[in-house]
């Protein structure tokens, strides 16, 4: 009996060394801090990064490129273009003289015939031209004095015609205005002299229908102010002078 008791704490004792080891050696770590094997027990897992997918780059659809305008044509007016600057509602006076056409009469004294003309323009585009419709208003006068007497005679014309004119450009000047054109009015005549004395009315006169065609050109200095110059049959063969345009 007092062996078997002895046995019983003799096993406890074993139980109790071997369960006291065994809590020690859950306790203790596995390794020393600072050792390789705990540095490589600690270290941080290496994450492995994917490497960047390469791609190919798509190429964007790129909108057409709108062709680029044809660029226009900026044709100046017909009028403009082809009558230096004279068209539609454009005014045009001329102020001369003209020489030539004395319907037979002659003298030792005379006046170069002095006329004025103004005209405006009414219609563009007729052809490359444009049609203008004025007037024109002329004087001339003769005188003849007889050598060595009292004897004198006198003469006057004036002439009154409405004109219809073309204006085209024959040269590409825009300071040329060339125009042709036709009239139509009344010669009013008078003649008056002293060949059969003061006291005797040897005198007349008259109205006569009288048409014409011209020809004529203006260079312009300035936008408004420029010379003439007609030749043709009606107030005289030839008529040079000033003009301006309004």
């Amino acid at each position: 009996m007092k062996m078997l008791a002895t046995s019983l704490c003799f096993g406890a004792i074993l139980l109790s060394g071997a369960a006291e080891a065994q809590s020690k050696s859950a306790i203790r770590p596995a390794t020393k801090p600072g050792s390789a094997t705990a540095r490589a027990t600690t270290a941080r897992p290496a994450v492995k990064t994917a490497s960047p997918v390469k791609t190919t780059p798509v190429a964007q659809a790129v909108p057409p490129v709108a062709a680029a305008p044809e660029p226009k044509t900026v044709v100046a007016p017909k009028a403009a273009a082809a009558t230096g600057g004279f068209g539609k509602g454009s005014m045009a006076v001329n102020l001369g003289v003209g020489l030539g056409l004395g319907h037979g009469y002659l003298g030792n004294a005379s006046l170069p015939a002095l006329n004025l003309s103004v005209e405006r323009g009414i219609i563009d585009n007729i052809g490359p031209g444009t049609i203008s419709v004025g007037g024109l208003v002329g004087y001339k006068a003769y005188r003849y004095n007889y050598p060595g007497t009292d004897y004198k005679a006198t003469w006057t014309d004036i002439y009154v015609a409405a004109r219809g004119i073309y204006h085209y450009n024959i040269t590409e000047n825009p300071k040329v205005d060339t125009y042709a054109g036709i009239s139509l009015g009344l010669r009013l005549e008078s003649w008056k002299d002293t060949y059969y004395g003061n006291d005797y009315n040897n005198s007349y006169g008259g109205a006569y229908v009288h048409s014409g065609i011209f020809v004529g050109g203006r260079y312009y200095f300035t936008d408004k102010v420029g010379a003439f110059a007609e030749v043709g049959y009606d107030m005289s063969y030839l008529k040079l002078g000033l003009s301006a345009k309004f």
